[in-house]
């Protein structure tokens, strides 16, 4: 019953994000134009164009135009190809065949990422389509083709041409979002009481806005990479937006650094002027955060200048040294926190610069530690991501077999049958099966959930009018804000899609009680779908979650040993141990996410698993904070500590691999004598923090156990 609850209240789930009122009103503008085309002209056939620029936009998930353009421009080629088979007329069980090969190809393209996997179950839902509506002889198959050509152009013309071509747009966009968040997180800092952070009511929340951050920080590398890789004769904007790319990563790792070091200096009522002007300056170093997202955003080249500096800060500081009671513990800690602040006022300086010169291009050297682009690596080559997945143990593998047997089977039963505009229950089959069984169950119960309240809403509407230019406009209206709002709300998206396709079925046929069939039909497909993701192959969470906590826990222990090998923050080596530690972690975060979906007792229990993520995550930010203060005791040795903490990490992580309770922790790591007081102070809570996901690990081992 828990698991059944948090599957119906996600599908009321609505993300805190705006509506895509320009999709939309592109979404509507494909279908519709050639719709009334065919309406005024009387060419029923013309209606294939309207299809086409559905399934053209539907696979446009934004981004650079140039990945948008050979998207596009790829479903539009492979639509036409086989809209061929409409000529065909096969036999039941030879459309069964062709249905279980080509629907199991187009499974494989989730090799490729999420877009070309959108694509493989777009251009398997129109391939139904086809094969279900034939074409009375080649010549009538080849004017479909090209109708779908038309309308894919269409559909392309619009999203690239006819609306403003600002290439570099979606990269400033995706870029302009981690500033965001990075000044979000400055203005809480500014916010702490001066006693220190509230003690959060879940430890999650602690380590939300870092795995935010870095999700948008890899998403908009991959946008500007992409974006760049198009315009190799251009690169002055490119490269300014580099900079600030790299620069929003620097500054990532000193505002995790900098709340850490907060959190160890001491809290008394003594400091709390000074703790008050640290906090007054995070709050100033957010509003030019959000100036430079402001100039991302609104292109326009006058950036506010700063208004800070650590000036007062600094004085604060002073006071407290004059007055004589400051011990070396605090003098180390407020001193290395007042560096940070120094570092972070040096950054935001030389970025302000940069977003100021965004429009005009103007050169700016910067000492910032920008390294290599991720365009000027080696890309994969082409056959690389499926050949990595042809292998039974492979979640997608699983899936695209998976995903042609049932899909099959629904053929030969529509078939069999001969059930009315059975297609319907093919393409929900496709549709609803995912590769993690959780999500096939959510997905389900979110189209049939919009299947009958679009299906009602379209029966309703066709009582009350059947003129075709009112309904061609309600199709246009239901698709413009059907594509609008689907950032916000998956299952609002198939309540207006479902109506918008049943009066398109509706104007082309001719029926008008297609309603019912389309709800019936789409609660047959749905439970093949769940029939078949429970019975072939079944790729439970809880199988993969262990491997994915092991990878991030190792990927804490590789972070600290590049720290302890290094003489600086900035050097290549440990920038990519830390980013490849978030990417770990963000993975097992979203491997996490799906076991939720599938557990089937109470969320309470898998508290310590969540700490257990949580944990993993604070204590690499606790090697941020020494890796970001290396400068000061660099004729230190880390080996130590990273020795003994490296340790008990891989301990941890086969513990975790192989489902059982880690190995008690080890005598506690002793520090030599040491004049330091802020390595001292770092390396106790570095031993704490892994005292403490430890622990969470031997709570945690239960709910890891088969």
């Amino acid at each position: 019953m828990n698991t059944l609850w948090r599957h119906v209240e996600s599908v009321f789930r609505v993300e805190r994000t705006r509506p895509d009122l320009g999709a939309g009103l592109r979404a509507a503008l494909a279908v519709g134009v050639p719709m009334v085309i065919a309406a005024i002209q009387h060419l029923p056939a013309a209606t294939w164009a309207g299809m086409a620029g559905l399934f053209v936009t539907l696979v446009d998930r934004g981004g650079p135009y140039r990945d948008r353009a050979v998207t596009m421009g790829a479903m539009t080629l492979l639509g036409a190809v086989m809209g061929l088979v409409s000529a065909l007329h096969l036999s039941v069980w030879a459309s069964v065949l062709f249905t279980l090969v080509w629907v199991t190809a187009c499974g494989f393209g989730r090799s490729y990422g999420d877009t070309p996997g959108l694509m493989g179950v777009v251009l398997a839902n129109y391939t139904v389509v086809s094969l279900a509506l034939p074409a009375r002889d080649l010549s009538a198959a080849l004017t479909r083709s090209g109708l779908f050509i038309l309308g894919g152009l269409w559909a392309m013309t619009l999203a690239l041409v006819l609306w403003p071509l600002r290439p570099y747009r979606p990269a400033r966009v995706a870029i302009a979002r981690c500033y965001r968040e990075l000044a979000d997180r400055a203005e809480e800092v500014g916010r702490w009481p001066l006693e220190g952070p509230l003690a959060p009511v879940n430890v999650v929340e602690v380590v939300d806005w870092e795995s935010r951050t870095r999700q948008s920080l890899e998403n908009a590398r991959d946008v500007l990479a992409s974006t760049r890789r198009s315009r190799v004769g251009e690169s002055d904007r490119g490269e300014h937006l580099l900079v600030l790319l790299e620069g929003a990563d620097a500054l990532l790792a000193l505002l995790v650094a900098l709340p850490e070091t907060l959190e160890v200096a001491p809290r008394e009522a003594r400091y709390h002027v000074l703790r008050a002007e640290i906090h007054r300056a995070c709050a100033e170093h957010a509003r030019d955060l959000r100036h430079i997202a402001l100039a991302l955003e609104q292109e326009r080249q006058e950036v506010s200048p700063s208004t800070w500096n650590p000036d007062r800060v600094r004085r604060a500081m002073a006071a407290l040294v004059a007055e004589g009671a400051l011990p070396d513990s605090a003098r180390a800690a407020y001193s290395h926190a007042i560096a940070l602040l120094v570092r972070v006022r040096e950054y935001s300086n030389a970025l302000l610069d940069v977003a100021d010169h965004l429009e005009d291009g103007h050169p700016v050297e910067l000492d910032l530690p920008v390294g290599p682009h991720p365009a000027s690596q080696r890309g994969r080559p082409l056959l690389e991501p499926l050949r990595d997945n042809l292998s039974p143990d492979s979640v997608i593998f699983r899936h695209a077999l998976r995903l042609g047997v049932t899909a099959a089977l629904a053929t030969a039963l529509v078939r069999v049958l001969k059930l009315d505009h059975g297609y319907w229950v093919i393409i929900t089959v496709i549709v609803v099966l995912q590769p993690y069984s959780g999500m096939t169950f959510r997905r389900g119960l979110e189209r049939a959930a919009g299947t009958l309240l679009g299906g009602a809403l379209a029966a309703g509407l066709v009582v009350l009018v059947r003129d075709p230019a009112v309904l061609l406009f309600a199709i246009m209206a239901f698709f413009a804000v059907a594509i609008a709002v689907k950032p916000l709300s998956l299952s609002a998206f198939q309540v207006l899609l479902a109506p918008a396709l049943v009066l398109l079925a509706e104007i082309q046929t001719g029926d008008w009680e297609l309603a019912g069939v389309r709800i019936s039909n789409t609660l047959l497909g749905g439970g093949l779908a769940l029939i078949g993701a429970t019975l072939l192959w079944p790729s439970p969470e809880r199988s993969r979650f262990p491997e994915e906590v092991a990878s991030a826990l190792r990927a804490d222990r590789d972070y600290l040993l590049s720290v302890a090998a290094a003489k600086s923050d900035a050097e290549p080596e440990v920038r990519e141990a830390r980013r490849k530690l978030g990417i770990r972690l963000l993975s097992a975060e979203a491997s996490f996410q799906r076991l939720m979906i599938e557990w089937r007792g109470s969320s309470r229990q898998l508290e310590p698993t969540m700490a257990l993520l949580a944990y993993a995550r604070r204590f690499g930010a606790a090697v941020t904070a020494v890796a970001a203060s290396l400068q000061w005791h660099g004729r230190h040795d880390l080996s130590p500590v990273a020795s003994y903490a490296g340790g008990v990490l891989e301990d941890l992580a086969l513990a975790v691999e192989h489902r059982r309770a880690p190995s008690p922790l080890p005598r506690t790591w002793v520090m030599g004598e040491s004049t330091d007081a802020l390595f001292s102070t770092q390396m106790e809570r570095l031993v704490r923090q892994l005292t403490v996901l430890h622990h969470a690990t031997v709570r945690a081992a239960p709910q890891l156990s088969p």
